[in-house]
């Protein structure tokens, strides 16, 4: 029961902090700033991320890590399951964000592997969802985002069992290949000129 509590908590503290990031980026973005001759821009064009998600979705390990490419409306990015030696199990995200003021949504791919008892099971799931950034720290060097996502499963194949697709004919078909999730991502920046 404490730990429901714990997570509520948790979860409000997180999405206060994104909506306000979000109001401060607009704040910031109002005020008028002349940039002076010689001065540095304090938002690189292109950045080089590297992180850590951490998840909720209970389809993959709570921890992976990934890396991104962005540009001032656009991010690409590649997220890696490193715990796949624990349980046999790995999942692999590939995703292009449309970044804008607030809100990144974005679109992917997830290939899930999972070992059964007559070999690996391959799982292909579509992602859909949206981001907020979180404030930036150390000059932008360091940064995150909190998210919602959908997961659904599209196909599956190999391990013994018989391959199959979704289908809508009835709610069994699909209520357990359909999966909402939360997340968050930590990231450190390097500047790429």
């Amino acid at each position: 029961m404490k730990i429901r509590w714990f997570s509520k908590y948790l979860l409000a503290a997180v999405v206060l902090l994104a909506v306000s990031a979000v109001h401060m980026d607009r704040a910031w973005a109002d005020e008028a700033v002349t940039p002076q001759v010689g001065a540095e821009e304090s938002q690189w064009s292109h950045t080089l991320e590297l992180g850590t998600n951490i998840r909720t979705d209970f389809g993959v390990h709570v921890m992976r890590l990934d890396a991104a490419w962005s540009t001032d409306r656009v991010r690409g990015m590649v997220v890696l399951d490193p715990l796949f030696w624990l349980d046999g199990k790995s999942s692999t995200d590939v995703l292009a964000m449309w970044r804008t003021d607030g809100f990144e949504p974005f679109v992917g791919w997830r290939l899930n592997r999972v070992r059964l008892l007559e070999g690996s099971q391959s799982q292909h799931n579509l992602l859909l969802g949206t981001a907020l950034r979180f404030p930036e720290f150390f000059g932008g060097r360091v940064g995150g985002q909190w998210g919602i996502e959908l997961a659904m499963m599209l196909y599956k194949h190999g391990g013994g069992v018989e391959a199959n697709a979704i289908r809508f004919d009835s709610g069994r078909h699909y209520i357990d290949l359909v999966n909402f999730g939360m997340f968050a991502r930590f990231h450190y920046n390097l500047e790429i000129r």
